[in-house]
């Protein structure tokens, strides 16, 4: 629609395809955020804003639960306990202005992660990402400096299942009964030098 009568909430929604195809670095689901409008990122990730409002503003949940750290909410609101991938995560919204009863007061700003579920078929999905010392160039400061190439050994893989839950002749869950199971491995050894 464009114009929403019905409420007065603002909300911006990145779904199914627009998830997979969006460029960026990391495959971290939180970093789809800093994509949308009104979003300010000074340096990394975590230091961004939402409108201008303090960290302190932000709520960020997966299927409802609260998934940040309420300890240090005020002065690193981009933090959470569980990090959402990308390959789990069904659609991300954004919500501002006055969000709906369904967000509980926490924050004038609502992040909220909805994951993937199975359905009447099995999908799924293998994935590796790659980086090798060997393949790598030399930092342009460690050119500048005569270090060596740094070494950067990155090892990403995992996939995801979904679809109905069926024993053979026990039980046939179509249209009944659904399961959704993704698994990551983040692996990153590292060594730096220092004089």
């Amino acid at each position: 629609e464009v114009l929403q009568t019905q409420s007065a909430n603002i909300s911006t929604m990145i779904t199914g395809r627009q998830i997979t195809e969006l460029p960026f670095a990391s495959r971290d689901a939180l970093d789809l955020v800093l994509l949308l409008p009104g979003t300010s990122t000074p340096g990394r990730p975590r230091t961004s804003t939402i409108n201008g409002l303090p960290k302190g503003s932000l709520n960020i949940t997966m299927d409802g639960v609260n998934i940040q750290d309420n300890t240090l909410k005020s002065s690193d609101g981009f933090f959470t306990y569980i990090r959402p991938r990308i390959d789990a995560v069904e659609e991300v919204t954004v919500s501002t202005a006055t969000p709906g009863a369904e967000s509980s007061g926490e924050g004038a700003v609502q992040i909220k992660f909805v994951t993937k579920s199975g359905n009447n078929e099995y999908h799924g999905s293998l994935y590796e990402y790659h980086r090798n010392p060997v393949l790598n160039s030399n930092y342009w400061f460690n050119n500048r400096a005569n270090l060596p190439r740094a070494r950067v050994l990155l090892n990403q893989f995992g996939g995801r299942v979904g679809g109905p839950i069926s024993v053979p002749k026990v039980f046939n869950g179509k249209d009944k009964a659904f399961f959704f199971v993704n698994y990551e491995e983040y692996r990153l050894p590292e060594q730096a030098t220092r004089q």
